[in-house]
Formats: structure tokens, sequence, C-alpha cells
């Protein structure tokens, strides 16, 4: 049977359209009516999750208002719900509410950003973007860079940019093979993705140098620069340090000035991971910490962190352009070059960044940055320093709490360690107590906290990048910790009686 244009026609009729979009923004709204009530976790465990969902594929479409039914009665309560201000896990943003709706536009539009062509209002309005995320963080407004889908990506794009420059052979001709073992230094609190850039990159584990850290969980200096003289003397070659601006234990930054000078010193490549923290340095609270940031060759920024968007959106920053362009350009004969637009100051992304489909991300940073503009965004970031300091000083003031690192940004360290003094000593004790209390908390679902290393400790950790997050939230995880953690510890040998 042969079909006609019209029954592969995927469109509804208009009215059907709007009917299915007001149902849609509908459930939305009720989703965030509902944030102060609802659990942060799921109740159900993953099998009945995957049970919800398994279906064999469907060969006849069925009615739209029942697939947005089937959504609000097993998507919705079976997600993790990161925009709540009771969300203290990892670095995920809350999103926001002029993205929401410039996502709904940026799909209808469907542009692919990865040709001039293809996207011309999208790819001026991404350099646009480029431009006042800069600006936003003082680095140099004659730097380039593109959006990306995360951190991990900008480091992996900020470490090719290294060794494109700083290589002392034809790297991306010739691969590892073209000359000496080149090294990396990051400080051992650096993010997992270093690691997982140089295998990406062909570079391999062994060229990664973790030096290790301060009190404060920043690099040391000296320990740094010892390392990049044995290296030489070893017959490597020293290609690029990565400077912390916001860790993602303990939200700690480096001394980026320091890393510079010493960088320019030594002829390195300078990258900084500021994927967290780099919001916060034109903020009042923690300015102070970034000097020296706008010094980076590149760095990379996640907007889907503290610039509130929602995933996936990361922006890389280099101070010299064409770098990325010498890095990533690679002529096709099914992507013609446009010579002529070029030269009236046309630009392909495709050039700039690994991804030749690339969606239209700028569009929400683009409508964010409209909407509320960068000194409300500042506010916000600020009030989130704010009120997790305030924590830390809760902690502080505690008996059965203790905190175990500096609290430089939005991210707070700390254990439970029940109100018997006798047992604060004990190391091996809390740290069980806190790990089972980090699950523990997440079964219960009124807040939600991660959980790392530190010194030996299993620590909790609540960090923030919320412009939803109020005072009463910190206390309401003080509480829910205490009433979980006493329960649990009256359990545990030895724990309290």
């Amino acid at each position: 049977m042969t079909t006609t244009p019209h029954d592969t026609n995927l469109d509804w009729d208009p009215e059907a359209f709007e009917r299915h979009l007001h149902q849609a923004c509908e459930l939305v709204l009720r989703l965030y009516q509902g944030l102060d009530e609802v659990r942060i976790t799921p109740a159900a465990a993953r099998r009945e999750i995957a049970s919800l969902f398994d279906q064999p594929l469907p060969e006849q479409g069925q009615n739209m208002e029942e697939v947005l039914r089937e959504v609000e009665r097993n998507v919705l309560p079976s997600s993790t719900l990161g925009l709540s201000p009771r969300f203290f896990g990892y670095i995920n943003g809350g999103g926001n509410q002029a993205a929401i709706v410039a996502e709904l536009l940026a799909t209808a539009l469907n542009q692919i950003c990865a040709k001039w062509q293809f996207g011309p209002c999208a790819t001026e309005i991404e350099r646009r973007v480029i431009r006042w995320i800069a600006e936003f963080l003082d680095f140099p407004a004659a730097a380039g860079g593109c959006l990306l889908s995360g951190g991990s990506t900008g480091n992996l794009v900020g470490l090719a940019l290294a060794r494109t420059r700083r290589a002392p052979f034809d790297a991306a001709t010739l691969g590892q093979r073209g000359g000496p073992p080149l090294t990396v230094y990051v400080s051992q609190e650096g993010h997992a993705s270093i690691e997982k850039s140089l295998v990406l990159l062909g570079m391999g584990r062994e060229s990664l140098r973790k030096i290790p850290v301060r009190e404060d969980f920043t690099v040391d200096l000296d320990l740094l620069a010892a390392a990049i003289e044995a290296d030489r003397r070893a017959g490597c070659h020293p290609l690029c340090v990565v400077g912390n601006a916001g860790t993602t234990n303990t939200g700690a930054v480096d001394p980026l000035d320091a890393l510079a000078e010493l960088c320019e010193r030594h002829g390195l490549w300078f990258h900084v991971d500021a994927a967290y923290g780099g919001p916060a340095a034109g903020t009042a609270q923690a300015g102070a910490l970034f000097r020296g940031l706008s010094r980076a060759d590149s760095l990379v920024v996640n907007p889907h962190k503290w610039l509130f968007q929602p995933v996936e959106v990361a922006c890389i920053l280099v101070r010299e352009p064409a770098a990325l362009r010498d890095t990533f350009r690679i002529a096709a004969d099914y992507l013609r070059e446009e010579g002529d637009l070029e030269s009236e100051g046309s630009l392909d992304f495709k050039d700039y960044g690994p991804q030749l489909s690339r969606s239209f991300r700028a569009l929400k940073v683009w409508m964010t940055l409209k909407a509320y503009g960068a000194r409300r965004l500042r506010e916000a970031i600020g009030s989130d320093i704010e009120i997790m300091q305030h924590l830390a000083r809760r902690i502080d003031e505690s008996q059965d709490f203790v905190r175990l690192a500096p609290v430089p940004l939005s991210a707070v360290c700390f254990q439970y360690r029940t109100p018997d003094a006798s047992l604060h000593e004990n190391l091996e004790l809390l740290n069980t107590l806190n790990d089972r209390l980090e699950e523990a908390v997440a079964r219960d679902g009124r807040v939600f906290v991660s959980g790392t290393w530190l010194h030996g400790r299993r620590v909790l950790r609540a960090c923030s990048v919320n412009h939803r997050l109020r005072r009463e939230d910190v206390e309401l995880l003080l509480a829910v910790v205490r009433e979980i953690g006493l329960r649990l510890s009256s359990g545990l040998p030895g724990g309290p009686s």
C-alpha cells in the first residue's frame, strides 16, 4: 500500500498542537507549584522504576493526552528534583523559568549550529553569549570560545588546545610518537575529567601529575614547581597546568595569579577549570579569590551550574581564539567552505570544538541574561554563598556536627558525630555512620546530600548553586541529618546507647 504525503506528516493540526502545548505547560506549572512539598528523590526503588517503562516498542501511536498523563504519573515522581532548593548534592544547578521558555523555542526552531548558514541567528547569538560570559567573568573581551555540553568536554578541549600550542611537535599529525612525553599538572583535588581527557587524547594516565594540596585544599605551589623541574630533568615536556576555580569537593580556588606567573615563567599553557566557581568571580562575597582568572590561556565555565541554566551548556573561553580553529578545523567535501563569508567575519562553530551537530544552546543563556540581567544573577550567586556559609556557622556552633573544610564558595563538608563526645575521635565509627547517613537521607527524600572523602574521613557534602535557596532549607537539612543520624548511630556497635 502506498502512503500519501498526508499519511507521513507527523504534525498535528494547529488546534491539537495548541492543546498539547497548554497541557504540557500545565504539567510544568503543577511541578513548580509543589516544589516545597514533594520528595527530592523517588520513593520507588530502581527495579520498580524500571518496570514502569518495561514496554515493547510501540508500533502504533497513542493519544498525546494519555502520553502526557503517563509522564505526570510515572516520569515526574521517578525523577530526582535537582531544581528544588532542598537538593544539596554534587553541583547541580536549579535551572530557571526563562530558560524553560527558551528551550521550548530552541527545540521548535531546531537550529544546527555547525555552519553559519545552518543557523545564522543562532550563530550570532552564541557569539554574543560568549562575549557576555567573558564579561561576566572579567575575562578579556577579545577572547573567543564556543558552547559545549559540560565541564568534562571543556577540560578535554582545553587540554587539546594546550597540546596544539605547547607541544614541541605536530601531535595532530604524528600523535604522541612525534616527540617526548608530555606532562600535565593539577592538584589532587582536580576534577576526574582531567584524567579522562588525557586518556581520550592518547596521552595516557601516566602523563598526569596530581600535586598535593595545602590545608585549605589549594595546590601546593612549591611541590608543583618541583614536579615541573623533575619532569624536565627526566626528559619529559611539561605542557599545561590546570588551575581549579572551585573544586568539586570543597570549592577551593587555587592561587590563580601565582599559577599564571609560574606558567609564564616555564612556558606552559594555563587552563582553568572554573566549571563550578567561575560565575562567583564577579561577586562581592568571593570575587577576591579569583584574582588571576583573566590571565588563563583557556578556561571552562558551566552556565548549567551557577548561571542557573538547565543542562546542558558549558562554555570554553580562549584568550587566543585561533587556537580553537587550529585544533578543530578539518575540511570535508560535503561541508563547503565559504571563504568569502569568512572574510566578512562569519564564523562556523564546527571549526571551534569537537562537535559538528550542535544544538541552539545559546538561546537559553541569552534569554536568561536578557530576562534577569547580570546584576540579579550575581546577587543570587552571592546569596547562595552567604546561606551556605550560614550553614557552616551553624555546624561550627553545634556539638553533634563537625566541619572538615573551609567554605570559600557554597560547598560545605561536614560529619555528623552524635552528641556523645566520647565518640568524636572514633574515626571508624564516624566513617561508617556518615556513609550510611548519605544513603539513608536519600531514601528519606526530604533533602538530598552527597558524600566524599577528605583526609581519610567519610564526610557529607552539601552544595547549592540554586537561586531558590533559603535559610530555612539549610536549617531543614541539619534537622533531617540530625534526626536520621541519631537513629542510625544508636544501632551501630559502639554507638551511643
